[in-house]
């Protein structure tokens, strides 16, 4: 059986929400009655027209605000690998290729010298050789911050497999 009585609390929003509903309806009304001046004739039309665009436009634009508020925040940069760029650059900032590196499969087949060769030496290794990890800067993530690795498996001395892991701070 549904619990309808969870619904009218979903629906009501707390005080931050009208405060903010409020703020973005205002400039909105005056906005389009200005405009509805200038195309609208009649003044009862005007009133109609102004109203029924700030109740349709205001609830428009603050979830386009808050959607691209948290798109921003959340946003991952990236970019293509680039070898001198991963071994002079700034090692903080080496994640934007991360993903470039896993997608492409570039260290797949290679052997353990053509990867120190493409990517310097790995931060490190564990005790049998078979698994290298890079660390590869910190950022993106939104609220907190996101530490990355870059994980090298290997099997008979070849990339078998890479993995880019984001730990959340």
């Amino acid at each position: 059986m549904t619990d309808f009585s969870k619904i009218h609390t979903f629906f009501k929003p707390n005080t931050d929400v009208w405060l903010i509903f409020s703020c973005v309806a205002v400039p909105i009304f005056f906005f389009m009655r200005w405009i509805f001046r200038k195309f609208i004739f009649g003044a009862v039309k005007q009133k109609i027209a102004t109203w029924v665009a700030t109740i349709v436009l205001t609830p428009l634009i603050y979830f386009g605000l808050i959607y691209a508020f948290l798109f921003f925040i959340s946003r991952e940069p990236s970019s293509d690998f680039d070898k001198s760029k991963w071994l002079a650059g700034d090692k903080e900032r080496r994640f934007e290729m991360a993903d470039d590196i896993v997608d492409s499969k570039i260290l797949i087949g290679k052997d353990t010298n053509q990867v120190k060769e493409l990517l310097g030496k790995a931060t490190s290794q564990d005790s049998s050789n078979q698994r290298w990890t890079y660390f590869v800067g910190t950022g993106g993530g939104g609220f907190g911050f996101l530490f990355h690795e870059l994980s090298i498996n290997f099997d008979k001395n070849k990339v078998i497999s890479v993995t880019h892991s984001k730990i959340e701070d």
